[in-house]
């Protein structure tokens, strides 16, 4: 049961947060300027980075991310793959990071950040649409169509 709690109330949205934060790093490199990241529900804890970035924190904090960014004359298709991409990429570092601190600190809660991250990166690029939720991996593949498409014709 304990296990259960660090994993739910801990791991998961540490995890979610760093993915989100591979995207709105994404976004503002691609000239967003407006980033907001919300890490739950509920009434939130809004954590001013800058003036046009913003953190929000949930009370129900353990309950999925997102990130939000806009940008006046909209981001081109490569700008939105890079974007896509950057949560995976995230979640994919911070499994390398937690494999090299679990090989010098061996403890269960690295072995989870390890496994958790791994499963964001690997479920995240699988292109799926669910009640209008899509996946980074449906994002990226939308976009590369179009890209394929506008050089085609």
């Amino acid at each position: 049961m304990v296990v259960f709690a660090w994993f739910v109330f801990i791991v998961a949205p540490f995890c979610l947060l760093l993915h989100e934060l591979g995207h709105s790093l994404l976004a503002r490199t691609a000239g967003a300027e407006r980033v907001e990241v919300f890490l739950g529900s509920g009434p939130s804890l809004k954590i001013q980075v800058n003036p046009s970035y913003r953190i929000h924190i949930g009370l129900w904090y353990f309950l999925g991310a997102m990130v939000s960014y806009d940008k006046r004359e909209g981001f081109y298709p490569g700008d939105r793959i890079a974007i896509s991409l950057g949560g995976p990429l995230f979640s994919l570092g911070g499994a390398v990071i937690s494999w090299g601190i679990y090989l010098y600190a061996p403890y269960p809660i690295i072995s989870f950040m390890m496994v958790f991250n791994c499963w964001l990166f690997i479920i995240n690029l699988i292109p799926f649409s669910i009640r209008g939720k899509q996946s980074d991996g449906y994002l990226v593949m939308k976009d590369a169509a179009s890209l394929i498409k506008d050089k085609w014709y």
